[in-house]
């Protein structure tokens, strides 16, 4: 199946918003890819996926103890269990924000919570239906969910990043300017293997003489392929809604197609009789 991966950008859109994006035959491959308009964009055809990524520097990480017996369901209350949860340590107001609970996430047990500007996101998918792109799963470029940390060089020279996931007790993920990105890596003694690090490849040259160890390149396109294959999904609460709404309309216009295509003709006369 084709999919088609969406860079959101990490302003509102505006008149001339474009997105970077990137289509794979089948989910690890790049076919193609570029920057365009909305309206411009590449379709993943009939069969494919359209998936958002969700820039890093988007998301906030929080460490929450879910209440005994709480539906996890798409519903109201879980909004406002997370609200509750969460208030005193954000500071936006709840109300602006969006929530993502952790894939798996279990009532009475602790779990993640993906945090983002609830505008920022859903002008952006708005944009995207209006333009026929409708997105059918919103991902994080990264997420503490992995097996082990995972350790990547981001931005520019000029302005340089460490990223880190599964970075100590309740650290999600740690992102430091890149100068200070030794205190993220672990000591290692000198017979011990140092955990590998991937970088972006326009800081690729200035992470290994910051940290003084080689790094493997991985590009912005490789890393959003990655966070497609994972098992997040961010449109949760009332963005799934919409998502139901749009799946909803896709499959109403199918049957709709099928009863009035002339290939179905016979197995319209055998349903009526």
């Amino acid at each position: 199946m084709s999919t088609l991966l969406l860079i959101l950008p990490p302003t509102l859109p505006g008149p001339h918003t474009s997105f970077g994006y990137l289509v794979s035959p089948d989910g690890h491959q790049i076919e193609r890819q570029g920057n365009a308009a909305p309206a411009l964009l590449p379709t993943p055809g009939r069969a494919g996926e359209t998936v958002a990524v969700v820039p890093v520097q988007a998301l906030s990480w929080q460490r929450v103890t879910l209440p005994q017996n709480l539906p996890l369901g798409n519903t109201p209350r879980l909004r406002a269990v997370l609200e509750g949860l969460l208030e005193d340590r954000l500071l936006d107001d709840p109300a602006q924000l969006h929530f993502a609970l952790q894939p798996g996430a279990r009532a009475g047990e602790a779990a993640w919570v993906a945090v983002c500007d609830r505008a920022w996101l859903q002008q952006h998918l708005q944009l995207l239906e209006a333009a026929g792109r409708p997105v059918a799963r919103v991902v994080p470029e990264f997420a503490p969910l992995a097996d082990s940390t995972t350790y990547c060089a981001l931005g520019t020279p000029d302005a340089a990043w460490l990223l880190a996931t599964n970075f100590g007790a309740g650290q999600g993920v740690a992102l430091l300017p890149l100068a200070a990105a030794p205190a993220l890596l672990p000591p290692t003694a000198a017979d011990e293997e140092p955990p590998p690090v991937l970088a972006d490849p326009a800081v690729a040259a200035l992470a290994e003489q910051t940290l003084g160890r080689t790094v493997a390149l991985a590009t912005a396109g490789e890393r959003a392929l990655r966070a497609a294959r994972g098992t997040w999904d961010l449109a949760q609460l009332d963005l799934a809604s919409r998502g139901r709404a749009r799946l909803l309309r896709k499959s109403g216009s199918l049957a709709g197609a099928l009863l009035r295509a002339p290939q179905w003709r016979a197995a319209r006369w055998a349903a009526g009789l």
